[in-house]
């Protein structure tokens, strides 16, 4: 007698998983109280049936994703049902299957806190793997990140389970697509006694950082040159940009106001000044780069100041001060916007920020050479009767009129210290001396640079 395949997959699935009653899965899916659960180990039988473990593995860690490999399958079986995304992923949970191994997640998350400390939680970290793996989602799940961060660090695990602060804010807010809000702001955390302050352009709809820049104190042309006009050539010009009501963001009212034609609508004023409290979808990044960049320098910062070995109060010394700490928060700012900006936001209108910029873009693209450069910004603006401040430095530099010691100052220094990825990591877990070394080295180096500014 013969036996159709079905019926062998039937018995199959009888004699080595206890499921019976193939043909009559759809009955039982229509049970209220278990028919959910039948279908679904039904469902994972018929894939364990017929996948191969180490093709499957195979395929996983080449990157394909559960979905692909779901096709895969039903190609090659194209009438047998339950060959599911979500079969295929249970398939892999159970047996361990895994684009990264749970040794290299523990490497990976390892050497994260080496870096940047204990302050990244599982959405975060996973924000900062898919920037580094350069994905947008998938790969590894936010369970399997906190599982990790409990084997390598579980004392610091356990104390994040006691962080119940609020940070969502429930002021009514409207922005349908990337583009048709923009948000300046500024952080001065570090800017009073150590020479750095964080500017930050960031979309209100995705919430998407477009740029930050770091300065020595906040400046209008170094806000144009280094965040607005960049922005504006990579991701385009905005409907609106908002910002308080302080004369930093006058030279990017200006452009936005010259630009203002080209927007994508034109219903609206194309900019607004409105109190710090009512920029709060900028205010919202700050506690995140107090507690992961500004908050753990500035410590170490205030435990070198002392100790009494530096003066702080010396304008040669402040300037040297502001250089290294601008160095030495630089990587750590770029991780943590790059982190922000690929990891999951959640609420109801919860949204992982680079995929919403690119669902969602209305910015409109302009030629680069309609965007006005810094010098004819600032030429037009003053032509209009405008005032801009020019000096942006923290203290006193003496080699600024010699961009051959400046160039000389940097190529020492960079010789002879360590990275600036390297200090933080030290900063951040408490430790001053790297930081100390290197503020005491580029005081040195300017001291001694400057005997040739009359030669």
């Amino acid at each position: 007698m013969l036996i159709s395949a079905s019926r062998i997959l039937e018995i199959h699935l009888e004699m080595h998983f206890g499921i019976s009653k193939f043909r009559n899965v759809r009955r039982f899916d229509r049970q209220r109280e278990n028919g959910n659960v039948y279908w679904m180990k039904t469902n994972m039988a018929v894939f364990s049936a017929v996948a191969d473990e180490a093709f499957v593995r195979n395929l996983v860690t080449r990157g394909v994703s559960h979905g692909e490999i779901s096709d895969i399958y039903r190609s090659q079986y194209p009438h047998m049902r339950g060959l599911t995304e979500r079969s295929v992923r249970r398939y892999c949970n159970e047996r361990s299957i895994h684009r990264i191994s749970n040794d290299e997640l523990d490497l990976i998350v390892e050497q994260h806190i080496l870096l940047y400390g204990h302050s990244y939680g599982r959405r975060m970290m996973q924000g900062s793997i898919r920037a580094q793996l350069g994905i947008t989602s998938g790969a590894i799940s936010q369970k399997r990140i906190s599982e990790a961060s409990n084997r390598v660090a579980p004392r610091a695990f356990q104390a994040r389970t006691f962080d119940t602060l609020q940070r969502t804010n429930p002021i009514p807010y409207f922005a349908p697509y990337f583009g048709y809000k923009g948000h300046f702001d500024q952080n001065e955390k570090v800017a009073q006694t150590f020479g750095m302050t964080h500017v930050v352009f960031i979309d209100g709809c995705s919430r998407f950082v477009l740029g930050s820049v770091s300065m020595p104190i906040k400046n209008p042309i170094l806000i144009y040159e280094h965040l607005f006009r960049p922005a504006l050539i990579k991701y385009g010009l905005f409907d609106q940009i908002r910002m308080d009501h302080g004369r930093e963001f006058v030279l990017c009212i200006f452009v936005q106001e010259l630009l203002k034609r080209r927007r994508f609508s034109q219903r609206r004023l194309p900019w607004r000044q409105t109190p710090s409290t009512s920029n709060y979808v900028a205010e919202r990044m700050w506690p995140e780069v107090n507690k992961r960049v500004n908050y753990p320098i500035k410590c170490q910062l205030c435990e070198i100041q002392r100790q009494e070995d530096v003066d702080f109060a010396h304008p040669v010394i402040m300037f040297c001060v502001s250089w290294v700490t601008m160095y030495v928060a630089q990587d750590a700012t770029q991780h943590l916007i790059s982190s922000w900006n690929h990891h999951r936001i959640p609420g109801p209108q919860g949204c992982v920020p680079v995929e919403n910029m690119t669902q969602t873009s209305c910015a409109v693209h302009l030629p680069p050479e309609m965007i006005p450069s810094v010098s004819e910004a600032v030429r037009m603006y003053e032509e209009r009767g405008g005032n801009l401040a020019r000096d942006a430095s923290f203290g006193t530099d003496p080699l600024v009129l010699r961009p051959d010691l400046i160039e000389s100052r940097e190529r020492l220094f960079f010789a002879a210290q360590p990275s600036g990825p390297s200090i933080f990591a030290d900063v951040v877990h408490g430790q001053h001396q790297s930081l100390k070394m290197a503020i005491l080295y580029f005081i040195e180096v300017t001291t001694y640079l400057a005997r040739f500014l009359h030669e």
